[in-house]
């Protein structure tokens, strides 16, 4: 099989498409034929900024779908022919077989999901990453509940704020609080506001208010037992601001690490970030990620427990890649995730 992959040579330079080995997966690997890449913002910022410390030269690429074509010798659960979804996570970040630009790559099976045959590739690989961020923060970091897969939830009594409704991980968040009980209030813009109230928000405020009107109306929907924003960006961090500090302080979760251009934090905020995703790691937290992995992502896409984040499919092969990022860095994307079958 030959093997056709994205290269980034060297840091901050541009993709150049060439060939790459085709691998053989080793212990608790999977060698996976990609039909779905799913990008995302960090990686447009890794090539841009270097912003993670990986050798070159490398593939990019944190998340992917498609086709087993060959299992390592220890790996059960898995069989050639099987449609999985898989991130990648760990020491696999340093390692361009694993990375998701290209035609053939490895998958690590403990990050990989089996999924049923009538689940969408493309919505699939969509989900991956941002959910497994999504399950980290809410039920590791604050500690909620999670979904039930069958029938109806224990209604919770406690009031959740998802700031960012609307985007990839927002929506994913607004839907696993909400699935699991909670109360969600959220923001969107208005041509979104439906989407999201279909997610399960209780409430969904203008994100295109001015600043002052969106804290009055942080504190008429409040106050919450938790607070994710889902954006992280300046302008949101200093609306986070606002409203603690006019409460007398408190403390939130965030996405991303403040940027530049973040306004000063005072003492009475404590704006939280983590790298939410390796918690899975840990060995107390396994088993949520084997849960998350082997049973609520394939019934979740199977059942609509997960919406998934609606898709914009790009064409064109591995050669528009260096588009994609581009168009990312320029924050060009809102609402949907960009996807791409690299053999087409």
């Amino acid at each position: 099989m030959e093997n056709k992959a994205a290269w980034i040579p060297a840091p901050k330079t541009d993709i150049s498409v060439g060939d790459a080995d085709t691998p053989a997966p080793g212990p608790g690997e999977l060698l996976v034929k990609v039909k779905s890449i799913a990008f995302s913002p960090i990686e447009a910022k890794i090539q841009k900024f270097g912003t993670h410390p990986i050798p070159y030269p490398n593939i990019l690429g944190t998340s992917f779908a498609g086709t087993v074509e060959a299992v390592g010798p220890d790996v059960t659960g898995f069989a050639k022919g099987d449609n999985i979804t898989t991130i990648r996570a760990g020491k696999t970040l340093s390692d361009p077989r694993f990375g998701a630009y290209q035609k053939y790559a490895l998958a690590s099976a403990a990050s990989t999901s089996k999924l049923p045959s009538s689940v969408s590739l493309h919505a699939a690989s969509a989900i991956i990453l941002n959910l497994s961020c999504i399950v980290s923060a809410l039920s590791i970091h604050f500690g909620l509940d999670r979904p039930p897969l069958t029938g109806t939830p224990t209604p919770k009594n406690k009031k959740i704020l998802i700031y960012g409704g609307s985007s990839s991980t927002g929506g994913l968040a607004v839907k696993y609080a909400a699935s699991a009980g909670y109360t969600v209030i959220t923001t969107s813009s208005p041509k979104n506001r439906e989407f999201v109230r279909a997610l399960g928000a209780k409430y969904v405020i203008d994100h295109t208010l001015p600043p002052s009107s969106i804290v009055s109306e942080l504190h008429a929907q409040g106050p919450y037992n938790k607070i994710f924003d889902t954006i992280g960006l300046p302008p949101v961090t200093s609306i986070m601001i606002d409203y603690l500090d006019s409460l007398g302080g408190g403390s939130y979760n965030t996405l991303i690490p403040a940027v530049a251009g973040t306004r000063p934090i005072p003492e009475s905020v404590k704006r939280i970030f983590a790298p939410y995703n390796f918690a899975f790691d840990e060995e107390a937290h396994k088993p949520l990620a084997r849960w998350m992995y082997e049973e609520y992502v394939p019934r979740g896409l199977k059942t609509g427990l997960i919406v998934p984040t609606r898709q914009e499919v790009v064409m064109g092969g591995l050669e528009k890649i260096q588009a994609i990022l581009d168009l990312l860095m320029k924050g060009g994307v809102s609402g949907r995730k960009l996807v791409m079958d690299p053999w087409e």
